[in-house]
């Protein structure tokens, strides 16, 4: 009988813990501007009090800055009274005049994040007012091993982000169940271009026009540690009484 108080404990836990998740939500924008086609994803994940950006440029070989990705904007339906960016990774890159690879040393810097109060849009940018100041840096240019086609904008603002950069956003009152809409990404140092995000469908999520989601719920890792403890004491309990029968 001596399993049974922290059996009870265990499966309380997990039954407290089994309404925290985050939601994943997938965005993707494609097109043209001046300076070319244009392609780009973001899955952006909310959580308690946080929102991580995981922002892609899909156009492998740009030729001008303009195609690289420089901003992304979206709303919550739980409005915020702060969001602070915390942290900025990813792989930074220098590229030269005849488009070759080097890795850049230093960290992702030029970033920033601005929020609107009174709708609840926020903005991740490097280009912008939000940014960092002075001339733009850290765009995010599509994963390529050299970048034959790139043009001496490129160059002057190296380094840029190779493929996906992650952002991590402390926003006070985001919850698993907070929804996003109306995101938009831009692109080059302007920005120059703006292209609505739209969704290109998933289980269980709605799909279809811009700024609708398409991803799933998945359990956070407190809930699944809690899941896990609470199993190996239900399987404790009953290998005791199996040696008790």
């Amino acid at each position: 009988m001596k399993f049974k108080t922290p059996l009870f404990a265990a499966l309380a836990a997990v039954t407290l813990a089994s309404g925290a998740h985050a939601d994943i939500l997938t965005f993707n924008a494609s097109g043209s501007g001046s300076d070319g086609a244009l392609s780009a994803a973001a899955t952006i994940t909310t959580s308690s009090d946080q929102v991580v950006i995981d922002l892609t440029s899909l156009i492998t070989n740009p030729t001008s800055i303009g195609q690289e990705v420089s901003s992304i904007e979206f709303m919550l339906s739980d409005i915020p009274s702060s969001a602070d960016l915390t942290s900025s990774t990813g792989t930074l890159i220098n590229i030269a005049t005849d488009g070759t690879v080097t890795p850049a040393t230093g960290t992702i810097s030029h970033w920033g994040v601005a929020l609107d109060s009174s709708t609840g849009e926020i903005t991740l940018e490097t280009a912008g007012n939000a940014a960092v100041g002075g001339q733009p840096i850290d765009l995010i240019i599509g994963m390529a091993a050299s970048y034959p086609n790139a043009n001496s904008s490129i160059n002057v603002h190296n380094p840029s982000i190779q493929g996906t950069g992650t952002f991590t956003l402390s926003v006070p009152g985001v919850t698993g169940d907070t929804t996003v809409s109306n995101v938009v990404f831009n692109f080059g140092t302007g920005p120059d271009t703006t292209l609505p995000g739209t969704t290109s469908g998933g289980p269980g999520t709605t799909t279809g026009g811009p700024g609708t989601t398409t991803g799933g719920t998945v359990p956070e890792p407190a809930t699944l540690a809690l899941l896990g403890l609470g199993l190996t004491i239900i399987a404790l309990g009953r290998r005791a009484s199996s040696k008790r029968g």
